[in-house]
């Protein structure tokens, strides 16, 4: 892109100059008009050329930090760092502080430490570890440019040892019995490798089967975190469904009870509202009843 744009400048400065001598050579019969539309020109030519010097200075300050990127993905600590970032940005997308552990010692005392630990259930723990062979990467690129088929085969076979390898590293460090469970994860922090080790054949089911090594790249890694995550949330309500339980339990016991209460509480109405009816009675047999001593006397 930069290259067309410089291109597409020197083109325009190019037109610039043989408009310039093409008024030259052929003259004008009005002299003082020709030399104006001849400074006009110099001019347009002086502002093109300092436009290019300007765009030229642009670009290298952009070659800068494109050539950092090229040194920071081209293999090496650079590029191991790219690759626990970029697994510490999904776990941390994913799980809470408490749920994993990072540069995590599986063996205490052994000095072999994972770059991250997720914490399962029972005590036990999922060792994730980075991977980023970019520089063997890279090489297999140049060689598909290249057309070289032999270089290109020799390319793949050195990333095919090299995950091999990583794998047999993962599994011998951070796979351990009672302390993890059985497998390990090996990140790749980049979706285009993950497809060239996928074109290998067999590769991730053979590490998985010999090793009990998972190869996962960005979107497989979140996608796996995100199930695991998904059963810390089932368990965490299994957890609780006892004590629903025993809350309904009492919840019951309160309803029923207090339906008991309204059963006592409308029985003891009926009996009042029965007792209020027979003093009424009374009391109506008690008037007729003076009623009739009143007429005696008179």
């Amino acid at each position: 892109m930069m290259e067309i744009l410089i291109a597409i400048l020197l083109l325009v400065l190019v037109v610039l100059v043989s408009l310039n001598l093409y008024i030259i050579i052929n003259g004008s019969k009005d002299d003082d008009k020709n030399q104006d539309s001849i400074s006009v020109i110099d001019k347009a030519i002086e502002i093109q050329q300092s436009s290019i010097n300007e765009i030229s200075k642009d670009l290298q300050s952009f070659q800068d930090p494109l050539h950092k990127l090229n040194r920071y993905l081209s293999g090496g600590t650079l590029a191991g760092k790219f690759g626990e970032w970029s697994l510490e940005a999904i776990i941390k997308d994913i799980f809470n502080s408490k749920h994993y552990e990072s540069n995590y010692e599986v063996i205490p005392g052994s000095g072999k430490r994972v770059e991250f630990v997720i914490r399962l259930p029972e005590d036990l723990l999922l060792p994730i570890d980075a991977k980023f062979p970019s520089a063997l990467f890279d090489n297999y690129l140049k060689a598909t440019e290249s057309g070289d088929e032999k270089l290109e085969k020799k390319a793949k076979d050195d990333i095919r040892r090299h995950v091999i390898s990583d794998a047999e590293d993962i599994k011998e460090k951070y796979v351990q019995e009672g302390i993890t469970i059985d497998l390990g994860v090996m990140y790749i922090p980049s979706e285009s490798l993950m497809q060239l080790i996928d074109s290998i054949d067999n590769l991730r089911e053979d590490l998985f089967r010999d090793k009990r090594v998972l190869i996962m790249g960005p979107n497989s890694l979140a996608a796996y975190l995100i199930s695991i995550h998904m059963g810390f949330r089932t368990l965490a309500l299994n957890e609780r469904a006892g004590d629903i339980m025993q809350e309904f339990g009492k919840l019951k016991k309160e309803f029923e009870k207090f339906n008991s209460s309204t059963d006592d509480l409308l029985k003891k109405a009926d009996a009042m509202l029965k007792a209020v009816n027979e003093h009424s009675t009374r009391e109506r047999q008690m008037e007729r009843a003076i009623k009739n001593m009143d007429k005696l006397d008179s």
